[in-house]
């Protein structure tokens, strides 16, 4: 029995494979970052329409024994498509891309402009299998290789030093974190989006900051990181943010912890967009006299009511703002189309010149909950 154990093991040795395709890490390409530019080429016949950046960690100068050389390298080529580029670096690089650990797709400042070339790569994205939905797409105020030679030289992450800024937005809403399935996916309900805005300051170093408003595939105007808070704010979808609000000559400091947002849109001779915006915070930093302090329940009350003015007036700026452009940002489209099914169908359309001119009813209502440690 035993002899007749041993040779059944040995026979099952020959049906074993083992790996026999596998690749060690340091012999894989993680791709992390991606920029898109336009190929300015004025010859004919020419398929290369794109100028694509590849970025991707040096592993070997990761980790505890990291050897020396630079943190990230950069590769760029003009291409036909975002993946056919890869192929053409093939003949530059030892081993193959890997792109399951792709983080950031960058779009240039050309290429926000060209909704075909933007139909194109968006398709080609979201057909591909071996890329994650969920990176964070940007779109950039100059080139996206620009941002690239940026911030590769920074610090050493596999993940990228640009996709730890925008992972979410739980600290800040000064901008709107974009995967590219929620891209894909405004754009087939309500042919409008935001994506986060990232450029260089003056030192040259990246920043993200406010947001780019894309519709129907093509860029339509850029918005700064207050109005970016305002629209979060309308669509619930604000963390912890702080504003300033002038009161009795002094500037205080009202950091929001929650915030809810009702919309109820009334349906008559003329369209009104009734929003009902509940925040509540508490003062991160005031300066009060003897004869005021924040015990004071006639105090509070005023700070309370300089705070929702201040909402108010930056809410219908912003408002206004995207009333002019025409984009409906703020679901009042896509609310018509769940509770007034029929109605939608009349004016879908011609939404764009119905929305520039329906009305706005705003209403903050802010609380103060905490004071601080002293009075």
């Amino acid at each position: 029995m035993r002899r007749l154990f041993c040779i059944m093991f040995i026979f099952l040795l020959f049906l074993t494979t083992g790996c026999w395709d596998k690749e060690e890490i340091e012999q894989r390409l993680f791709v992390t970052e991606i920029g898109i530019d336009v190929y300015q080429n004025e010859g004919e016949n020419n398929t290369d329409r794109l100028t694509v950046t590849y970025q991707y960690p040096n592993i070997n100068a990761i980790g505890k024994n990291a050897g020396s050389g630079p943190s990230n390298f950069l590769l760029t080529a003009n291409s036909s498509s975002v993946f056919q580029t890869g192929r053409h670096f093939m003949s530059k690089v030892a081993f193959p891309f890997h792109f399951k650990h792709l983080k950031v797709i960058i779009l240039g400042r050309d290429f926000l402009r060209e909704d075909e070339l933007m139909r194109s790569v968006l398709d080609e994205l979201n057909r591909d299998t071996k890329i994650n939905k969920r990176v964070r797409i940007l779109a950039s105020d100059r080139k996206a290789v620009e941002i690239l030679e940026a911030s590769h030289t920074m610090e050493q992450r596999i993940e990228g030093t640009i996709y730890s800024t925008v992972r979410d937005n739980r600290h800040t809403s000064s901008f709107t974190v974009k995967a590219l399935t929620d891209l894909i996916t405004d754009f087939d309900i309500a042919g409008v989006t935001i994506v986060p805005r990232v450029t260089l300051d003056e030192n040259n170093k990246f920043m993200v900051s406010g947001g780019c408003i894309l519709k129907d595939y093509r860029f339509l105007d850029w918005v700064n990181a207050e109005e970016n808070k305002i629209i979060n704010l309308i669509n619930g979808d604000v963390a912890l943010e702080t504003i300033d609000v002038e009161y009795n000559g002094n500037i205080i400091s009202y950091a929001i912890t929650s915030s809810s947002t009702k919309r109820n849109v009334d349906v008559g001779d003329k369209i009104t967009a009734n929003i009902n915006i509940e925040v509540e915070g508490y003062l991160q930093g005031y300066i009060l006299n003897n004869k005021k302090n924040v015990e004071d329940v006639k105090t509070v009350l005023e700070m309370e009511k300089s705070i929702e003015d201040e909402m108010n007036k930056m809410i219908n700026q912003t408002v206004s703002h995207i009333k002019e452009i025409k984009a409906d940002l703020i679901g009042i489209g896509e609310h018509l189309s769940k509770f007034h099914p029929k109605v939608w169908e009349k004016i879908r359309d011609n939404w764009d010149d119905i929305f520039s001119d329906i009305e706005f009813n705003i209403n903050v209502d802010a609380k103060i909950r905490r004071i601080g440690l002293t009075k």
